[in-house]
């Protein structure tokens, strides 16, 4: 449902389940001239806790390490960034995209 979503609102996918020893990336794209490396999250509900809650500092720093990684063996010149997809479930689905969700230092 995730990349399904980001399909239509133009992003062109890189990499699926981008893994290396530092850290995992989910889904990295393009999105007009950025390079986004993107974190999946769901929920069972719209009750549930808003995932973005659940990122701790330690997973932010695996994305961003892993982000580095590839960015070390795949060197690009161009703007990146991080987003979130937001993967609500139950019996009206639906998936959000939350742009520049995190920075990395």
């Amino acid at each position: 449902m995730a990349e399904q979503k980001l399909i239509e609102l133009g992003y062109k996918i890189v990499s699926r389940n981008f893994f290396c020893k530092l850290g995992e990336i989910d889904i990295i794209a393009r999105h007009g001239p950025d390079l986004v490396f993107i974190e999946v999250r769901s929920r069972h509900s719209p009750e549930a806790l808003n995932p973005l809650f659940t990122l701790d500092q330690r997973k932010l720093n695996r994305v961003i390490k892993a982000a580095k990684f590839y960015l070390a063996n795949n060197p690009v010149d161009c703007p990146m960034r991080f987003d979130v997809v937001i993967v609500t479930l139950g019996s009206f689905p639906d998936v959000e995209i939350v742009q520049n969700a995190f920075d990395a230092p």
